[in-house]
């Protein structure tokens, strides 16, 4: 009789620990805001799906697109003051009368959005622009304003999106 090793136990490949090391080298190119339009999120998502592109890199060209835009004049990002609050804001007058009125389910710094792929120096120039010596408004809201700005032109063909070429990752 031969000696036969014991059976491999059938859900024995879930419970190996998981090699996270990429995760740890990768983690400068994450980007987590907070209070960014869930709409706008879904879109670039969307916007990924049919490309079949990582989300982090279209959210990444659209707000390129639209940082590019406001560096040549051609998008103003015009802060006014928000009543009784320290930071400046972005929203129209229009969307904060409509805040008062109807109060939305979940307020939206609450709204945590998460991409991939995001360069670091991006990072430091969003957040450098909401800062106080910037615009002094919220990083997710600035970021909102971009990404309402770069899928405008991309809807309107100014910004082309193109999924990338597979012989071009060889």
């Amino acid at each position: 009789m031969s000696k036969r090793s014991a059976p491999l136990e059938p859900y024995e490949p879930m419970f190996r620990k998981r090699n996270r090391q990429w995760e740890k080298q990768n983690l400068s190119r994450k980007a987590v805001y907070r209070g960014i339009d869930p709409k706008l999120a879904l879109r670039v998502k969307f916007i990924a799906g049919e490309l079949q592109t990582p989300e982090g890199e279209v959210a990444r060209a659209v707000i390129e697109y639209a940082l590019s835009s406001y560096g040549r004049g051609d998008f103003d990002l015009d802060p006014r003051p928000k009543p009784y609050h320290a930071r400046m804001t972005l929203y129209p007058d229009s969307m904060r009368g409509e805040e008062r009125r109807r109060k939305p389910p979940q307020s939206a710094w609450r709204v945590i959005t998460t991409w991939r792929g995001f360069p670091p120096e991006l990072k430091k120039e969003l957040t450098s622009l909401a800062s106080d010596d910037g615009l002094n408004v919220p990083v997710g809201e600035l970021i909102t304003a971009l990404l309402r700005f770069g899928l405008a032109a991309y809807d309107a063909g100014l910004l082309t999106l193109d999924a990338p070429n597979p012989e071009d990752a060889v």
